[in-house]
This record gives C-alpha cells, structure tokens and sequence, in this order.
C-alpha cells in the first residue's frame, strides 16, 4: 500500500486541527510547510494558509508576523473580513492605532453584521480619544503653567504654584519634552535666582536633565556661568540642590544609553559630551561656593562616576585625565573634606580598572598623578606636604598598585613621611600615620618603613598627648610591619612578641565600643596581626572578642568586608604559602639561608581546634553576611575561608556550613570572583558533595548550579590532582540525585573530561572517573554516547572498549565501579550488540565471573542477564562460548542457597529459553543448537 503523497491542501487541514486542540506552534509549523510546498506561488490557497497562520500568531502575540502574513495575504487577493479584523487586532497592540482603525472599519465595511469586528472600531476609537486626551492635558497644562510665569500681574505666590506644578510635569519625559518645546527652559533660568521660586525651578532643572544629553547640553547653554556661581555661594537650600542637579547631568552625560548620534533630537545634533566643559570649572566653583553646596557637588560628581563603568558617550583618556587633575588638585589645595577623601578612592579604583590592561596608559595615570603630587610633597612646607601625603592616600586606597608607582624607591619621600609623623600638628601627624599605615600593606614599602618609623609610631601610640586619630593610624601601621613576615618566624623584622602586645591593646579597643571610624581602624590591624599565629590562636579562643568581631559583618562598607575575610583567611590557613621541598631545605639550611618555618601554634592539631572553636562562633554566618561584596579580593578571601573550614577535621563542619547559608554563598563565590577564588569556591563546594548526601546540601536547583563548579576543577590539564580527585568524586556524588542533575553534567561538558580522567595513570583518578561514569550511566542521554553513529552498526566505539576494559582492572573499587557502569549501559539494546563484538570480551566475563567476591560477581551477572535478553543474535553468541557452561556450572554451585544471585541466574536461563536457545529437563536446562526455522 503506497502512502497517500502530502499535498499543501493537507497540510492546511492538519494545521487547522492542530488549530482546534490549541497547539498553536505545530499549527504555525504545518501552515509553513504548506507555503514552502506551494514556493510562494500566488494563489487562492497560499492567501487562505497565511490568513490562518496569521491566525496562529496572534494567539501567540506574534503580532509583527500578524501583520506580515495579512499584507502577503491581501495582496493574493485574500483580503475578507477576518484578514483585516486580524491585522487590526495585531496593529492594536503594537500601538498603531490609526492603521488599526482603519482595518476594523475595512473588516466592517466588507461584513456589516460583523459584531466582533464593530467592537473593536469602538474599543480603538476608545483609545484614540484617551492617546489626544492625554497630549492635549500635557500640552495644556505646560502653556498653561508658562503663562503664568510669564504673566506681569501675576503674583509670587501664583508664580510659585506653577513652577511646583512644572516640576511635577517635566518628571515625565513627556512633559519635559513638551516644556522645551514650548520654549519654557528660557522662563525657568529667570527665577533661578528668585527667593521663594529658586529652590522649585532647580528642581525642575533637575528633572529636565534626568536621562537625556540633548536638554542637559540645552540647559548648560541657557545658564550663565555667574548665575551658578550666585546659587553656589548662597548658604540654603537653593546650593545644596545643584549637587542633585549636576549628578543628574553627569549621570546623563556618562552612562551609555545606545543613543544613535547620527540623528537630530530637540532640533539638535546630538554630540559627545564635551567634559572639560563641566569638570575644570567645577574647581572654579567650589573656590567660590559654600560648604554645603561644595559637599552636595562633590558628592554628586563621585557618585555619578562610581556608576560609570565603560561608556561611550565620553572619552575614556579625556575622562581620566580631567578627573584625576581636577581630584588631584582640589585634594592639594585643601578644598575636599576627610571624608570625601573615601569616595575619591573608588573613583580611582574605577579608573585604575579601566586603564590597567594598556601599559600605555597605566604609565600616562601615574606620571599624570606624579606631575601633581610629587613637587608638593618635595615643597618643603608641611602644609603642602600633608596634603600631597593626603591625596597620595586616595591613590593607595584606590589603588595601590598605582600608589606603589608614585612613591616608587624614592628615600626622600620616605625621609619626609617620617619628619611629618613628629610634627606638633595633629592633622599632618594624623596624615604622616595614615600614609605609614596605607603602605605598609606592601612587604617591600613595609621593609624600608620598619626600621625607623616603627619606633616612631609606638612612641605616637604610647603618648598621651597625641590624639586618638592619630594613636589608630599607628597602631595600625604597626600591625601591618609585625605582618610582613606573612607567618614565617624566621623572617620577622620586629621583634618576637610585639604582635600580641599589638593585639592585646587592639583587644581593648574593641572592649571599649570604638566609633565607626575606629572600629574600621581596628578591623584592618586585625586584619594583618591574625597573620601571627599566637594573635589568631589568643583571637579564636576569645569569645567575647570573636563575638563582637562577628557582629562587625552588620556593617556593609567594602573595606569592613575585606578585613573581615582577611581574618578568617588567616585564622583558617588558606592563605598563600611557600611549599619547600626536603631537598631544597637541607640545601637552603646547610647554605646558612632562610628557609620558611611555621609556628608550633598553626600545626594541624592546632588549626583543627581553632577552626572547631570558629564554628562554633558562627563564623560560616558572618562568610554568608560579607558574601555580597563586590571585590574580587574580599570574594577570593571568603571562598579561602569556607575552603579552610569545610576541608578541615575531615569534612566535620559541612554540616554547619550548609545549614547557615554557605551552599548558597559558595555557588555565588564562584559565579564572580578571582581564578584563584573560583578554585576555593569550586574545591570547597566538592568537598560539601563529598561529605554530605547532596540532595540536602544542595536543594532544588542549587544541584544542578553544583555541577558547573566541579566540573571547572577537572578541565585544566596542569589542575593539582587533589583538587581534580575532589571534583570527580563532587561529580559522582551529585550525578546521584536526579536525572536531571546527570543531564546537567552532560550538557556543561563534563562527560569529556572524566573519559579524560579515565585514562589517567593516576590509579586514584581512575577509580573515581569510573565511579562518576558508573553514576552517568543511570541516564539514558548519557548512554547515547557509546552508541555507535550508525543506527545499524555494531561496532564497538572507543569509550565502551575503555569501559569494558576497566571491568577486568586489578583495582577493586575501579572494577566494581566499570561493572556497574556496564550493567546500566547493557539495558540500552544497541549497546548490548555492540559490546559483545569487543575482542576480550569473553576473557573479561570467564575471568571476572569466576571471581568469589558477591559485588563482581552479581554485577557482571547482571551484565549477561542483560545481554541474554537483549537479542537473540547477541544471545547466540553468548550461548556459543565457554562463557554459557560458566553459569550452568555456577548455577549448579549455588544450589537453593542463592538468594538475589540464584534469581539473576534464572532470568539468564530463562531469556535463553525464550529465543530458543537452550531447552529444559526436569533439574537443568540443556543447550539446543538453533534450526533454520527457528
């Protein structure tokens, strides 16, 4: 019987069914094949297939492909009611209301008594009216409010409601647009300067400059230069407003919104924007202005930077170069607060971001900082030097690499740093100390700083006459120095015990409730002492301390969440240290050099209890708290100390980690951060699906989003073994949930790197690669891999040869893991015809069948229990080998006894029997050779 051949017409009534039940998409599908046969021919049938995928699309609000096929269709001639009522419906929603209209009325015109089609002309006539009803209210309302502003008669309070009233209309981008258009920007800049109206026409600037270049260019044309000045040096609220207006500016001039600069908008070329226009004289402004309007400026120009990231709008090296001269140079001439001093420091950690990848530019960042900073602080004067000192700390803060370069070797700085710290003046001490504290972060800055001026900062401390600002500044400077060893007792360059001593007073100030400024201190002394093994054994064993250290993860400032994880990197050992080999250290030693040594108090004993101690003082919650950071160094730092507590005390504190929030911190650790802190996150994430049942460490998806890590453990072929053992074994034991967490696996690209790992010379990788493979093999997508291409092939692919080989290894576990891997694989019958064609096939089954032990010999039974069933060919081939008399002679051997092996015997006999292979007699089953019948 010859199949009846497709035809367009067919299609098209399939389609109109698939129509009817709802499924939509295969309608679309069989409507386009339909097309596609009839090769865009214009005809009666193609209009009628177009007018009901049409149909299809608008249930699917595909409302473009709507309008598409309706145009196609009206030009076949298929233009009825229901075509235009369609594409009157699809112009509707995608707002096009006049060509919407004038279809419905079409669809009536051609059927009048179409009611459907009547409601829709009255629903968009509804529209319409509301669209007109909507611009006429903005439009009236601007001129209405214009008029009374330009209305001689008319009062200040009148005046007064209507620029309240344009304040609340230019919120909208319709209104402001309207407002510029009605030439209201010009009545506006008139009452800048006016008492009771200036504060409500600087918010209606203010909302005119939100989102749009064009009118922020508009309005820094239309406002003269001493009118700004005026409001700058007024002492109300008028000034601290034109910090909101000039953030709304820069917040419009800096961020890339995919404006198409080729175009006209508000009658005029849109242009990038011109920055020395704005930034060199803003420094003409704060020389002029109060101190609130300087603050509010200020802030808002920082602010507005911070959030600029990589725009287009303005040029990169014009940018750097005119905010760093403008920064610089307020900050050396004493026009910018302490506290801005922070803010400056992310802007030039956002630069530094920006610029560091070109060498080229780097260099043109630091000479421009260098031409500003350095003459000053060679002055002479200790005015000029402490504010050079002053904004070299923004730069060190910012970054410190870029710092580092400034300063370079130069012993002059380092001369004059340490004559400011003896100064009588406590805000030259305060900014002497602070410069101390900042570079003493470098080990080698910290080498040429220790010798002299560690005396000098332990004197300040000690005084009672020095102010308590300038007291932190050095004890944290002296923190810093007694750090530099990095925890090698043989390189201290203080000496023995000044650590603790450090500490101890550190420990009082925190007893003591500091303020915000002095916790943030304290918080980065600690943060360098806990690298001394007795401070951070003395500070773990302090609950009260370790209490009040906790509860600092409370506060959200960037540099509480570094020295937070900087802590705990510490206490829990996971920072970088110098592995020596034997041999190197007996040469080091018998050469008289150094070589690095741990303290007694971090051997592994010690390390179990203290971390055991930091357990169980919620140590995981607080990791959890500062997780949010947006550092890459603070995220690295945290992903070391979850690394330090779940790999220690042989996986013991999982438990914890898990239920105070850490599965979720960790995979968040590792989707941003650091290579080296997606490591620590991947590895410690492994090690949680090692040590605990992952379907509860790992709820609901976070077992898929598992996965990804592990797998980025074992791709790097120069990967440290450890971590890729630890990633396969994670591996093994999440492919254990579900199906879909195994699916998850194969479509990261896991599989490819265990069949890697499998071949590996390392037994231990071996075993644990089989064993994810063994897990792998549960699914029935992961069996589509060791199928041969070709449907009708029975040629064994490589990875099942490697497979089966492993089901002979000489490792037990290796074994057990290949012959478990075989017996899922075995219910695929594909696989089953090709396996039995691998040349050691019949070796590897009479060899491992008869092995004594129950878990190999159950295993490859069912494997042949498998095959046995399969196929009768496969089955044949089976029956034909000494493999056959193997079970008969075991299924003898087990007698009644046999239990779950007796049963797997059985079924072998039984699917034997069933392709006609072997007949059976009261007692045995006796081998029949196949006729040709059968």
């Amino acid at each position: 019987m010859v199949a009846a051949e497709v035809s367009p017409t067919i299609l098209k009534e399939r389609g109109n069914e698939q129509f009817k039940r709802g499924e939509y998409d295969a309608a679309v599908k069989l409507y386009s094949e339909g097309l596609d046969m009839l090769g865009g021919k214009t005809c009666q049938e193609s209009a009628v297939i177009l007018k009901n995928r049409a149909a299809c699309f608008l249930k699917l609000e595909n409302y473009e492909g709507v309008v598409e096929d309706i145009n196609q269709c009206i030009s076949m001639g298929g233009g009825d009611s229901k075509a235009f009522y369609r594409r009157a419906v699809a112009h509707q929603h995608l707002k096009h209301l006049d060509k919407a209209l004038k279809d419905a009325m079409d669809a009536v015109r051609i059927d009048p008594k179409n009611k459907t089609a009547i409601d829709l002309v009255m629903a968009i006539r509804r529209d319409i009216q509301g669209r007109k009803d909507l611009m006429t209210s903005t439009t009236g309302l601007v001129d209405e409010m214009l008029g009374s502003l330009r209305d001689q008669a008319a009062d200040v309070d009148k005046k007064t409601l209507a620029m309240k009233n344009l304040v609340n209309i230019t919120s909208s981008k319709a209104g402001s647009e309207t407002l510029v258009k009605k030439g209201g920007l010009n009545d506006i800049t008139r009452f800048l300067l006016q008492d009771k109206i200036q504060v409500h026409a600087l918010n209606c600037v203010m909302c005119l400059t939100r989102d749009s270049i064009p009118r922020t260019q508009l309005i820094l044309d239309s406002v003269p230069l001493d009118t700004s000045l005026k409001i700058l040096k007024q002492n109300n609220e008028a000034s601290s407003l034109i910090g909101g207006v000039l953030y709304e500016m820069l917040n419009s001039v800096l961020e890339d919104r995919g404006y198409d600069y080729t175009k006209r908008e508000l009658g005029q070329p849109i242009k990038k924007f011109p920055v020395p226009k704005l930034l060199p004289t803003l420094f003409d402004y704060f020389k002029e202005c109060c101190k609130v309007a300087k603050d509010a400026a200020l802030n808002s120009l920082l602010n507005a930077v911070v959030k600029v990231t990589d725009s287009r709008v303005v040029n990169e090296e014009v940018l750097n170069k005119e905010l760093i001269n403008f920064m610089i140079t307020l900050v050396v001439n004493g026009k910018v607060s302490y506290e801005h001093s922070q803010q400056m420091s992310i802007v030039v950690s956002k630069m530094w971001t920006r610029t560091r990848v070109d060498d080229k530019k780097s260099l043109q960042f630091v000479r421009q900082i260098s031409t500003v900073i350095n003459p000053r602080i060679l002055s002479g004067e200790e005015e000029h030097q402490m504010l050079a000192l002053r904004a070299l700390n923004i730069l060190l803060q910012g970054s410190f690499e870029a710092g580092g370069d400034v300063i370079k070797d130069n012993a002059e700085i380092y001369r004059i740093i340490s004559k400011l710290l003896c100064s009588k003046n406590t805000e030259i001490q305060q900014t002497a100390a602070e410069t101390v504290a900042l570079m003493s972060s470098d080990k080698k800055m910290c080498y040429n700083l220790a010798g002299h001026n560690f005396n000098i900062l332990k004197t300040l401390y000690k005084s009672p006459e020095v102010a308590d600002e300038v007291k932190l500044r050095a004890l944290v400077g002296m923190s810093k120095m007694c750090a530099s060893s990095g925890g090698d007792v043989n390189r201290n360059i203080i000496a023995e015990g000044a650590g603790v001593r450090i500490f101890k007073q550190i420990r009082q100030l925190l007893l003591k409730n500091p303020t915000a400024e002095a916790r943030k201190w304290v918080i980065e002394a600690l943060a360098y002492l806990t690298i001394d093994a007795e401070v951070k054994h003395d500070l773990v064993k302090d609950e009260e301390q370790m209490k009040i250290i906790c509860d600092f993860s409370t506060d959200p400032s960037p540099s509480t969440s570094y020295s937070l994880s900087c802590i705990f990197m510490n206490t829990t050992n996971t920072y970088d240290q110098p592995e020596v080999e034997p041999e190197m250290q007996r040469i080091a030693e018998y050469a008289k050099q150094s070589v690095p040594q741990a303290h007694e108090l971090d051997s592994e004993e010690n390390l179990k209890t203290r971390i055991s101690l930091m357990v169980a003082r919620g140590v995981p919650s607080v990791l959890s708290a500062c997780t949010s950071a947006d550092s890459e160094r603070t995220r690295e730092f945290l992903a070391r100390s979850y690394f330090g507590i779940v790999s220690n005390n042989d996986g013991e504190h999982c438990g914890a980690v898990v239920q105070q929030g850490g599965t979720r911190s960790l995979l968040n650790l590792f989707s941003e951060n650091t290579e080296e802190g997606k490591k620590y996150a991947a590895h410690a994430i492994s090690k949680i699906a090692i040590k605990m049942n992952p379907a509860l460490a790992f709820s609901g998806q976070r077992a898929m989003d598992a996965c990804r890590p592990c797998i980025s453990l074992i791709e790097s072929t120069n990967q440290n073994t450890f971590l890729v053992y630890d990633g396969l074994m994670g591996l093994t034991n999440l492919a254990s949930v579900s199906d879909s967490v195994r699916e998850r696996i194969i479509r990261e690209g896991g599989c490819h790197h265990i069949d890697f790992q499998m071949l590996e010379d390392n037994e231990a990788l071996r075993r644990a690669a089989t064993q994810c493979i063994c897990n792998l093999a549960l699914s029935d997508k992961f069996k589509e891999r060791y199928r041969p291409e070709d449907e009708n092939s029975t040629e064994p692919v490589d990875r099942l040869k490697a497979i089966f080989v492993f089901c002979g290894d000489e490792e037990y576990h290796t074994r057990i893991a290949a012959l478990g891997a075989v017996a899922y694989l075995t219910s695929d019958v594909r696989i089953c015809k090709c396996i039995i064609n691998i040349g050691s096939f019949e070796e590897i089954v009479k060899e491992t069948i008869c092995i004594e032990d129950q878990g190999i010999r159950h295993r490859i039974l069912v494997i042949l229990q498998n095959l046995l069933a399969s196929d009768k060919d496969v089955a044949e081939k089976i029956i034909n080998t000494q493999i056959f008399e193997c079970l008969l002679a075991l299924q003898m051997g087990i007698g009644s006894q046999g239990g779950v092996m007796k049963d797997v015997l059985n079924n072998c006999m039984t699917a034997a029997k069933h392709w006609g292979l072997i007949q059976s007699n009261p007692g045995e089953y006796v081998y029949t050779a196949p006729t040709a019948q059968q």
